[in-house]
């Protein structure tokens, strides 16, 4: 029995609850594999950067390899999800990305690794528009941002799992079998989906943004999304605030390396405690919205505190550094990415809050090249002040300030946090 749409939302009534709970579940699963195939990259940077003899520039020129790429296809695939709907477009996007995954081992430098981890980036695009354009359809507005927060939980989930999983393999079989390995999951998900997808036919009728509302009305342009001033906000959120994330899973087991002295085995063993931390963050986040929403705070009102704490509380990072102790390296590290996280999954949350289901990905993609370009410019940044400096001091410090600025401008531009009327419309 399909449950009732609420009335006045874009709530699609396609799920009962047993089926949007598994629905979710494969979500979480997609995010927390497009992490495995690019955190085990960062994990297994001190074996690679021996064996090729890369600086500190060459290895950033690897990680914006990736991050250039996906800067791009970001934009791109939320467009093209919008066009060919969640199940053809994620599908696409996982087979792409566990290719290039698994390809990567086969790099015989710098510049060979560099392209597959570019390859995978043209893949790795499609996994956040399509869970936020699922979450749009199918998940009740009051219940968004807890959904979005367990599909988001993914990116911690897989930065966990990723420091020991990447180690034992890398030890076992050597860094080639590490990503020959971790390439190959994504196409077990592939069919897992695909059987989902098959035993719910009724997806079909929405899975392109079709809700009742949205039926007669005209398709959205992607580039006249560029108009309001809602869009740049959920852009520059994310240009100036994503890249202490990206920083953190990129560059801290190098950090543990040469600063703390811990070895792969080691790495392996405590590199994941601040994604842990982030997990049970992605759901405290989701889950003090929608209390505090029950509570009947608005919208509008619940984003905005919830990013204000964020704001307040993440800089705390920047002591890590300071930190000789390992035990509170890691413990500033995870308080600045646990209300990092509550930043994030509500920006996640906006383009729902303010466009219709069918310009969602569009949106969404649209912050996502923004998070991008604000971390390859970060990443360029970070590499270049340690081969000028040797000292991770100015890094820590220049990241965690950008989280003031994220807020300053963002705010600026959100508005009241309410749907947009378009012109289309």
């Amino acid at each position: 029995m399909k449950p009732k749409a609420t009335a006045g939302t874009s709530f699609c009534p396609v799920f009962g609850r047993g089926a949007l709970v598994g629905l979710v579940a494969l979500l979480v699963a997609e995010t927390t594999i497009n992490y495995l195939d690019r955190q085990v990259l960062s994990v297994l940077a001190p074996v690679l950067r021996d064996e090729f003899r890369l600086s500190n520039a060459q290895y950033a020129a690897i990680l914006n390899a990736f991050m250039v790429t996906y800067m791009v296809s970001y934009g791109v695939a939320g467009w093209v999800v919008d066009r060919l709907g969640v199940v053809r477009g994620l599908t696409l996007a996982v087979v792409w990305w566990s290719v290039a995954g698994t390809l990567t081992a086969l790099a015989r430098g710098s510049v060979s690794m560099g392209v597959f981890r570019a390859l995978l980036a043209v893949g790795a695009g499609g996994a956040w528009p399509s869970f936020a354009k699922a979450v749009s359809l199918w998940v009740p507005p009051q219940a968004r941002a807890l959904a979005m927060g367990a599909c988001n939980s993914g990116s911690s989930l897989g930065s966990l799992i990723t420091p020991p999983l990447a180690a034992f393999l890398a030890l076992r079989w050597g860094w080639r079998g590490a990503f020959a390995i971790m390439g190959a999951i994504g196409f077990v998900w592939v069919g897992a989906f695909l059987g989902f997808r098959r035993a719910h036919p009724e997806m079909r009728a929405t899975d392109l943004g079709q809700t009742a509302r949205d039926a007669a009305a005209p398709r959205v342009r992607w580039l006249s999304l560029m108009r309001y001033r809602q869009t740049w906000a959920v852009f520059f959120c994310r240009f100036f605030a994503d890249p202490m994330w990206y920083f953190y899973v990129y560059w801290i087991p190098e950090f543990l390396a040469r600063e703390r002295g811990l070895n792969l085995a080691s790495i392996g063993a405590v590199a994941g405690v601040p994604f842990l931390v982030s997990l049970t963050a992605n759901y405290a986040s989701g889950y003090v919205a929608l209390r505090l929403q029950r509570a009947g705070w608005s919208v509008n009102r619940t984003r905005k505190s919830i990013m204000l704490l964020a704001t307040v509380l993440s800089p705390v990072g920047i002591a890590a550094v300071f930190s000789q102790s390992l035990f509170w390296t890691l413990t500033f590290i995870s308080v600045a990415i646990f209300f990092w996280m509550f930043w994030s999954v509500t920006v996640h949350t906006l383009p729902g809050d303010y466009f219709p289901p069918r310009a969602v990905a569009s949106v969404y993609g649209f912050g996502g090249t923004g998070s991008t370009l604000g971390s390859v410019i970060a990443t360029w940044a970070v590499g270049r002040t340690l081969d000028a400096t040797g000292s991770y001091a100015p890094v820590f410090i220049g990241i965690g300030l950008l989280m003031p600025v994220a807020w300053v401008v963002g705010t600026a531009l959100m508005g009241r946090v309410e749907p947009v009327r378009l012109k289309e419309d």
